[in-house]
C-alpha cells in the first residue's frame, strides 16, 4: 500500500508543478456553462425581451378595444410593448424591422364579430426574427379565439339588446328584466375577466398537501452536470495518458525493475487519476455554488454519486487504455469517443430535448446515468431511491472497467518487461 501511495504522491506532485493541462479540461465545463449564462441571463433565469408589437384599430369598437385591452394586462404587459399607429405608419415601420409584428383590425370588425360573421384579423411577422413573432401570433390567435368564444356564450343577451336599441324605442321593464335574466348565468360563468381588466393572468405552480414549494429554476443546474462530466472525463483521460507516456520513455520499465511490482505500479496510476479528478470536481462543485448559485442538494447523496461517477471516468480510460498502443493513437481515438458518449448521453443536447429515439438510446450510454442522477438531486430532491439506479450503473460501470482496465494495464506491462 505505501508503494502505491508513494506512485500517487509522485502523480499529484508533478501536476501540481505543472497544472496547466488539468485547468484547462477544467475551463470547459465552466465555458460551457457560461455560454449558457450569456444566452439565458446571468443569474441563470431564462426570460424573454419584450416585444414590439405595432396595432392598427381601424374598428375602434368594443371588441377591437377589448383584444387591445388583453393585451396590455397582466403577464402579457410583462412581455408584449404594444404601440398603437396608423396602417400607413404601420406598414412603413415594419418594413425597416422596427418591431417583431404588425396587427391590423379590420374595419367593421365588431359589427361582424356580433353578427357571427367570418372576420379576419390581419397579422404581419418580421422575417428577420425567429421566435418572437410567432409568440405574437400565438398570442393573438389565442385572443380571438377568447373574442369568438365570448360572443357565443352571450349571442342570445347580445341579440336582443341590438334589437331594443335598432327599434327606436327605449326598451320596457318587462323587456330589461329578460335581457339580465338571460344574461346572468352567462356572466356567472366569466364574471373573473369582466373587470377593469378584461384579461388577466394569476399562475402558480401547483403542488400536493404537505408538499414544499419547489424552489426557483435554474438553467445552470440543468446545464453544468452535463458540463462537469464532460470535464471529468477528459480530465481522467489525460491523467490514464501518463502510463501510456512513461511506457513509452521507458519510465515504467526503470520503476518496474525496482522493488515495486506491475500490479502496484497500475493501482498506483488508477488511484492518482481518481485523486486529481476528485479534486477537479469538487473545485468545479464549489464554483457551482459560488459562481452559477446551484444549489446541488443533500451532500451525502451527491458525494456518493460522485464518487461513482468519477470511479466511472477512471475505469472507462483505464479500460480503453488497456488497448491504446501509442500516444498519437490516444489523441486520434479517445476525443471522439468522449465525445460521441456525451452527445448520446445528454451533455452535449439536454436529454429532455432530445427526440423519442434518442432518448432511448441515451439509457445504453453510462454519461445519461452521470448526468441524470445530478440532476435528481440538485433539481428533483429525489432521495435515495430515486438515484438507486443511477448509483448502480455509475458504480457497477467504475467497478467492472476498472478491474477490466487494469488487468490489461498490467498484462501490458509485464509483456514490455
Amino acid at each position: 500500500m505505501n508503494k502505491i501511495l508513494l506512485i500517487v504522491r509522485k502523480d499529484m506532485r508533478r501536476r501540481m508543478r505543472n497544472p496547466v493541462s488539468v485547468v484547462c479540461m477544467l475551463l470547459i465545463p465552466l465555458g460551457l456553462t457560461l455560454v449558457v449564462g450569456l444566452v439565458f441571463g446571468g443569474r441563470g433565469e431564462v426570460t424573454i425581451s419584450h416585444i414590439k408589437v405595432l396595432l392598427v384599430d381601424n374598428d375602434k369598437g368594443v371588441a377591437s378595444n377589448f383584444l387591445k385591452q388583453g393585451m396590455k394586462q397582466g403577464k402579457l404587459a410583462e412581455l408584449i410593448d404594444i404601440v398603437e399607429v396608423d396602417s400607413v405608419a404601420g406598414r412603413s415601420l415594419m418594413d425597416a424591422a422596427k418591431a417583431s409584428a404588425l396587427i391590423e383590425i379590420p374595419k367593421g370588425f365588431t359589427s361582424r364579430l356580433l353578427d357571427r360573421k367570418p372576420v379576419e384579423i390581419g397579422l404581419v411577422k418580421n422575417p428577420q426574427e425567429a421566435y418572437l413573432p410567432l409568440i405574437v401570433e400565438e398570442i393573438t390567435g389565442t385572443m380571438a379565439v377568447m373574442l369568438d368564444g365570448t360572443t357565443r356564450v352571450f349571442e342570445k343577451p347580445i341579440a336582443d339588446a341590438r334589437k331594443m336599441l335598432t327599434a327606436g324605442r327605449w326598451p320596457t321593464g318587462g323587456e330589461m328584466s329578460g335581457l339580465l335574466a338571460s344574461a346572468r348565468p352567462r356572466i356567472a360563468l366569466i364574471k373573473g375577466y369582466l373587470a377593469d381588466s378584461l384579461v388577466s393572468l394569476k399562475s402558480q405552480t401547483a403542488s400536493a398537501p404537505g408538499e414544499k414549494p419547489k424552489e426557483k429554476f435554474n438553467i445552470f443546474a440543468f446545464v453544468m452536470p452535463g458540463s462537469i462530466l464532460i470535464g471529468l472525463l477528459f480530465i481522467s483521460e489525460i491523467t490514464m495518458r501518463d502510463i501510456v507516456r512513461e511506457r513509452e520513455t521507458g519510465t515504467l520499465a526503470r520503476i518496474a525493475a525496482g522493488p515495486i511490482g506491475g500490479d502496484q505500479v497500475v493501482a498506483g496510476k488508477i488511484v492518482s487519476s481518481f485523486a486529481i479528478t476528485f479534486v477537479s470536481c469538487m473545485l468545479l462543485i464549489v464554483i457551482g455554488i459560488v459562481g452559477f448559485k446551484i444549489a446541488w442538494g443533500s451532500p451525502l447523496e451527491l458525494l456518493a454519486h460522485l464518487i461513482g461517477s468519477m470511479l466511472m471516468c477512471v475505469g472507462i480510460m483505464a479500460f480503453l487504455y488497456g488497448f491504446i498502443r501509442s500516444e498519437r493513437a490516444a489523441d486520434a481515438l479517445l476525443p471522439v469517443f468522449i465525445i460521441v458518449m456525451c452527445i448520446f448521453g445528454g451533455a452535449m443536447f439536454p436529454y429532455e430535448v432530445m427526440g423519442p429515439a434518442m432518448q432511448k438510446a441515451a439509457h445504453f450510454s453510462p454519461a445519461f446515468w452521470v448526468i441524470d442522477g445530478l440532476k435528481r438531486i440538485s433539481i428533483d430532491k429525489a432521495g435515495w431511491n430515486g438515484i438507486a439506479r443511477h448509483l448502480a450503473v455509475v458504480y457497477g460501470v467504475g467497478a467492472i472497467t476498472c478491474v477490466a482496465g487494469a488487468a490489461r494495464l498490467k498484462g501490458k506491462l509485464a509483456a514490455r518487461e
